[in-house]
């Protein structure tokens, strides 16, 4: 929720007019000054619930190389005496802003401001100051109608309205490039992009082994690309299928389907378009590959389903990510005649993230069984749920030694040996869980694919 604060009705009237945007809520100050500025900042952030907060309104300049009407955005504001001082922002483009309790109409007083500051308000100090001490970001645009002198006060009602209307269209710019930067972020953290290293060092291993040694820049390309579409697309449906139970868990009720944040259409449409990537990448990369494409499609669609069902759900997201080195080996060879090697670490990849997957859902042993959520942790407890993610993780390991036997070399024992610390690390009880999960699990499967990489060629 954004914030936004005028000290006047005058000043907050033609953002008014226009209407209010969606998650957004106006506040006018009751009075001029600091005093009801604080006031206000304190109703947006404790009332409104506001986690930005936006001070708007008009200035003098006490800078006569500045133009009256111009607004501008506020990198740092100080009081009058000119000692304490709160920065707003870091851009050195931005003006500096000084606030006063009385109002400012004779030159000595404006040639001492100008010391250290651009311009001057009465309120933009209380406000910075006070977002500052409930650690809430706050933005500040200054209009400016005056210059400090003389004519001070003649300038102000001859300016205000229509300096009111430049500092509305800022005002209504900055909300829509910021409702797209938020819709970024909102995005982002319902695909998780970022956690694509879990299968990517896994899809190049597959790819390595195929080509044996290093395949085209572009197959290896094609591959990236299948491989992100996939996961956005797996990621998506997964969270669509779960945002009734994500609802009704304390940990997950904030995600973005459940709290809201995104729509099932934005959702939908997410998971549209990283099938579309996945089916692109998957034609260029030849007509076997293109029948296929189905077949992953299906545990990626359905396995969160499976916590209805089974405690075994979480060899689902297994056989997931176990696709994913095939899928690139046959890219490669357009063959589904699959070597030893291959099929090891397929095994591997199926026990590396089923494990960590039972590791993870520890955070929700409760939740799961009041809620009939089918988990191992549910049915066996803590020690019983970790004992069989350690038998999950060791056929991993065996896999993964068997598969440097065969690669040889010694960079490849540095990583299983790495590998195998962080299998190591995942079972200590001071660890959070969900440290254990991210990174402690992707050092694992990475370096379990660096044990191909470094020995392929």
């Amino acid at each position: 929720m954004i914030g936004i604060l005028f000290a006047t009705e005058t000043e907050a009237r033609p953002f008014l007019e226009q209407g209010i945007p969606e998650g957004v809520v106006v506040e006018v100050a009751p009075a001029m000054g600091m005093e009801s500025a604080r006031i206000a900042t304190e109703k947006l952030i404790h009332e409104y619930g506001c986690t930005l907060i936006v001070n708007a309104g008009v200035c003098g300049a006490v800078n006569n190389r500045l133009k009256r009407g111009s607004v501008f955005r506020i990198s740092e504001v100080s009081s009058e005496s000119g000692i304490d001082c709160v920065k707003v922002d870091h851009d050195s483009n931005h003006k500096r802003l000084v606030s006063v309790e009385q109002p400012v109409f004779e030159s000595k007083r404006r040639q001492k401001l100008s010391a250290y500051a651009e311009l001057v308000d009465m309120e933009g100090y209380a406000v910075a100051r006070r977002c500052q001490d409930y650690k809430v970001p706050c933005v500040l645009f200054k209009g400016v109608t005056d210059f400090g002198d003389h004519n001070g006060k003649e300038d102000i009602q001859k300016h205000i309205d229509s300096v009111s209307e430049s500092v509305a269209e800022v005002l209504r710019e900055f909300i829509e490039n910021h409702e797209q930067d938020s819709l970024l972020k909102r995005l982002h953290s319902f695909t998780k992009i970022e956690h694509t290293i879990f299968s990517l060092p896994l899809l190049f291993a597959g790819a390595w082994i195929g080509a044996e040694g290093m395949p085209s820049i572009k197959v290896l390309l094609l591959i990236v690309l299948v491989g992100v579409g996939a996961r956005t697309f797996g990621m998506a449906v997964n969270r669509i299928l779960d945002r009734d139970i994500d609802a009704e868990n304390p940990r997950t009720r904030e995600r973005e389907l459940p709290s809201g944040k995104l729509s099932l259409i934005q959702g939908l449409s997410v998971a549209l378009f990283g099938l579309l990537i996945y089916f692109s990448g998957c034609a260029l990369l030849g007509p076997l590959v293109l029948k296929l494409s189905l077949l992953p499609l299906i545990p990626l669609a359905f396995y969160s389903l499976l916590k209805r069902f089974t405690p075994l759900c979480h060899y689902g997201i297994g056989v997931c990510l176990a696709a994913a080195p095939m899928g690139a080996y046959v890219a490669v060879v357009n063959s589904l005649s699959f070597p030893a090697d291959l099929l090891l670490l397929a095994l591997f990849t199926f026990c590396w993230i089923s494990g960590f997957d039972i590791i993870y859902a520890l955070m929700d042993i409760e939740f799961d069984r009041a809620n009939n959520v089918r988990s191992i942790p549910a049915a066996l407890g803590v020690s019983g749920a970790q004992i069989v993610a350690a038998i999950t993780h060791l056929i991993g390991l065996a896999a993964l030694m068997l598969l440097w036997m065969s690669a040889g070399g010694m960079l490849s024992l540095i990583a299983l040996l790495i590998s195998a610390a962080a299998f190591c690390v995942a079972y200590l009880q001071n660890i959070p869980v969900s440290i254990r999960f991210f990174p402690v699990s992707a050092i694992a499967g990475i370096a379990g694919a660096l044990v191909v990489l470094f020995g392929a060629g």
